[in-house]
């Protein structure tokens, strides 16, 4: 499935209440700050293999999820649906690990996590079916996923005409998302004449992400530039406007053009995602590099690079900084 609409970005959620709610606090607390680092380390001692608090397992898979362990992720949030399999949000937070780990995963291990994020999310949604984010990603998991792992396309557009009248913003937002997979000319339509959708950056940042597949990267940097200049009034904004950042500049790369605007761009975002989107923090200095390097800044880019190749686990990343070094 695309990076950008990997579904771990529908983070937000409000556990039970349960008895330790000074931990629960303290949690909310953190995950709101970014600080998944520190809520790992509040929640490691307090929970093993043993461990039978659904609200416990379900933190510390929210958490692990956030930091990018995917597969750790899973492990925790399928022991607490076992325990609790009436919770849509540990459903939800289940569905996003499984979906997440199966981009990681070979061939038929993917399909297999998959199948397990499909009927996750479908039961997150049968428990709570007026909640638009369950809605979302299981209309999104329609959307995306090949038949044989659930996919329906049919399915998607019932739900997403089922979403526009709950939440008429991601109802459009996410029927724009399925024009993109038909029709780009249609999708940008679409966004002219919905003045919900120019209010925000998602629907911008969507469609950049479609241009750039297509290697028509001026006309990406257009939208990507127009995402990151809306207004932010919530998370789901903030991540789409911090994404296009990224994404303008990786378009500058890919292009060899905007140098400029493309290290404007990463700088803003290496600044402004402290504690966020972890998955993209050393891409985002690789690519900085390698803007520094179109524009003759070498000691900039070497600035980044030597403790970036020093410190990276990524072997893709590595191969590509020996390139340029």
């Amino acid at each position: 499935m695309p990076r950008h609409l990997k579904l771990a970005l529908l983070f937000a959620c409000s556990l039970p209440a349960q008895a330790q709610l000074p931990l629960q606090q303290q949690l909310e607390t953190l995950w709101q700050q970014g600080a998944y680092a520190e809520a790992k380390t509040l929640l490691a001692p307090q929970v093993n293999k043993k461990t039978k608090d659904a609200f416990l397992l379900a933190a510390l898979g929210r958490t692990e999820l956030a930091l990018g362990e995917t597969e750790a992720a899973a492990d925790w949030l399928e022991k607490a649906i076992k325990l609790d399999m009436t919770n849509a949000e540990y459903q939800f937070l289940y569905g996003n690990a499984s979906c997440n780990h199966a981009q990681k995963a070979i061939m038929l291990s993917a399909l297999a996590h998959a199948k397990r994020c499909v009927k996750a999310y479908e039961t997150a949604h049968s428990l709570a079916p007026a909640e638009p984010k369950y809605l979302q990603a299981l209309a999104q998991y329609y959307a995306q996923a090949p038949g044989i792992a659930g996919g329906d396309k049919a399915k998607a557009k019932t739900l997403a005409e089922q979403l526009t009248t709950i939440n008429p913003l991601k109802g459009q937002l996410l029927q724009l998302e399925l024009l993109l997979r038909e029709d780009l000319a249609q999708a940008e339509a679409m966004l002219a004449q919905s003045e919900l959708l120019q209010q925000r950056p998602e629907a911008y940042f969507l469609i950049g992400v479609e241009q750039a597949a297509k290697r028509d990267y001026q006309a990406a940097i257009r939208q990507f530039q127009l995402a990151s200049e809306q207004q932010v009034t919530d998370r789901d904004a903030q991540r789409s406007r911090l994404l296009a950042l990224y994404q303008l500049g990786r378009a500058a790369v890919l292009a060899k053009t905007a140098t400029g605007q493309g290290i404007n761009a990463l700088q803003q975002f290496i600044t402004e995602s402290q504690g966020q989107l972890p998955e993209f923090q050393e891409w985002a200095q690789f690519r900085l590099a390698q803007l520094y390097l179109a524009n003759e800044q070498r000691p900039d880019a070497e600035a980044l690079l030597r403790p970036l190749q020093a410190s990276t686990k990524d072997d893709n990343l590595k191969t590509e900084i020996k390139k340029v070094l």
